[in-house]
């Protein structure tokens, strides 16, 4: 994009500017960038040079620097490794010694790829079963070293933390860091309630506190965290037979999946004597002399089982489409620890800044990270860096993937599923909500069949964010009708 002709076109101007300036709109924060992706023209601008808090836009950097910098066939692993001298070569039953799980961080473990994560660790201990293994003297050491323990950004809210889409990650996870809590009234008022919870960790993880009610009384159920003894509790009333499922965030995530995964191992005939370890702390000695944090890539240990992930872009996939938020923190972590010095936010957003700036051509006080999902209202970006980063992704070899994984108009299971009817398939572009802010940016294709790069951010709405998603998506309605003949000069916004 850079020296190219850049032109608006007066009659769009006049539709969009119509669109934006009616009120209560005109007391919005707007930022809007749409440019030619051929000729790099660009044919309408307001505020495009501007800082805007993105909210889910933000995903549009990280996943893009991940196929940029991890390939887009990088597959995940989780391993599980042992000291060769613990092997008995005759019986290859039993280990004489720890095994260690490698943790990956694989944000994998879960829907959509596995019918739960429950499911997906199954899967991990089948492929440990599949060597004849049905004994370990030692213990299952969870290995989370290379990742740093923080499991909260620092731009998150307090009052989000027990709510699913702010669900904390970590080395080891599943179910997208998700709990869910299903209760049941008893048979008559007074009788206890039962209650369940997947995914089932330690068994005390999640304390039941509830009674039953008068029947036709309202459901009436508290849920809280309690960080000092590390579970749930769920109090309140439900009237008789009622059922009700609570989702919230896990907020343990590592300590529950090591739990689960040690429970599981012993369901399919795997014992482990030792019981279960998390090891936290870099450089600790794990087995045959490797340190904890290292013992993947340690020359001395040997993988005994292990399992993939799917490829990069179907997990980018997993993201875009429906805006999940784990997964893009996931995937910030693994940049830091695949491509920076370790698993922490600061090295992934460190990669993902450097590949914005120098890959993309960004300019440096056009990004701001405080996380990778955008539900941090510290981010900033400003809309022709969004628009950068869409033209560069059009030149790379995960072009197509990219462009596929995002959300379309009438797809089910996207975040455009309800939005820009009659445009299917001429829309590729990712949403963003969080209060105060709506944001959607992307691929267009014009009446006329041209291909079109768009950004539109909106800032301190103080309105429904429905409303100002109509705002949007009547914007985005005009930018398809552009044509050829509304063209004329515009200033140069690089």
């Amino acid at each position: 994009m850079e020296g190219s002709a850049q032109v608006t076109a007066d009659p769009l101007a006049q539709r969009i500017d119509a669109i934006l300036s009616r009120p209560p709109m005109d007391g919005v924060h707007w930022g809007v960038l749409l440019v030619d992706a051929e000729s790099g023209a660009t044919l309408y601008q307001r505020n495009a040079h501007l800082r805007f808090v993105p909210a889910s836009n933000m995903k549009i950097p990280v996943t893009a620097a991940a196929l940029d910098r991890l390939g887009p066939e990088f597959r995940y692993r989780t391993a599980f490794f042992a000291d060769p001298a613990a092997l008995d070569g005759a019986d290859p039953t039993r280990l004489r010694g720890d095994l260690v799980l490698a943790a990956s961080g694989d944000p994998s473990l879960g829907d959509p790829f596995h019918s739960s994560g429950e499911a997906a660790l199954e899967a991990l201990a089948d492929s440990l079963l599949a060597t004849g293994l049905r004994e370990v003297e030692g213990r299952l050491v969870v290995d989370g070293a290379a990742w740093d323990s923080t499991t909260v950004p620092t731009g998150w809210l307090v009052g989000n933390l027990d709510a699913r889409f702010a669900a904390t990650g970590g080395a080891f996870g599943m179910d997208a860091g998700e709990l869910e809590i299903r209760v049941r009234g008893g048979a008559a008022p007074g009788a206890p309630a039962t209650l369940t919870w997947t995914p089932r960790g330690t068994p005390d993880f999640v304390e039941n506190r509830i009674r039953t009610g008068e029947a036709g009384q309202e459901a009436d159920l508290r849920t809280a965290y309690l960080p000092e003894s590390r579970r749930w509790v769920v109090e309140g009333t439900l009237p008789p037979g009622a059922t009700v499922t609570l989702l919230r965030a896990q907020r343990d995530p590592v300590r529950q999946a090591a739990h689960a995964l040690h429970r599981i191992l012993e369901a399919r005939g795997i014992r482990v004597r030792g019981g279960v370890a998390k090891v936290w702390e870099p450089g600790v000695a794990l087995v045959a002399g490797c340190a904890a944090g290292s013992v993947s890539r340690c020359p001395t240990a040997v993988e005994v089982a292990g399992m993939d992930s799917p490829p990069l872009t179907e997990i980018v996939r997993a993201i875009l489409e429906p805006s999940q938020n784990w997964m893009t923190e996931q995937l910030v972590r693994t940049l830091g620890r695949e491509v920076g010095e370790g698993g922490s936010w600061e090295e992934g957003f460190g990669v993902i800044g450097d590949h914005m700036v120098n890959a993309v051509g960004v300019d440096s006080l056009d990004v701001h990270f405080r996380d990778g999902s955008g539900l941090a209202g510290y981010n900033l970006l400003t809309p022709r860096s969004l628009v950068q980063v869409l033209d560069h992704a059009r030149t790379r070899p995960w072009a197509l993937a990219f462009y596929d994984a995002m959300a379309e108009p009438g797809k089910a299971g996207t975040t455009l599923a309800g939005r820009l009817a009659g445009l299917e398939g001429r829309v590729h572009a990712k949403t963003g909500t969080i209060s105060h802010v709506n944001a959607l940016s992307g691929y267009l294709v014009s009446d006329d069949g041209r291909p079109l790069l768009f950004a539109v951010l909106s800032n301190a709405a103080n309105l429904p964010a429905s409303e100002v998603r109509s705002t949007i998506d009547e914007v985005v309605r005009a930018m398809a009708g552009v044509r050829t003949l509304d063209a004329s000069p515009a200033p140069d916004l690089q």
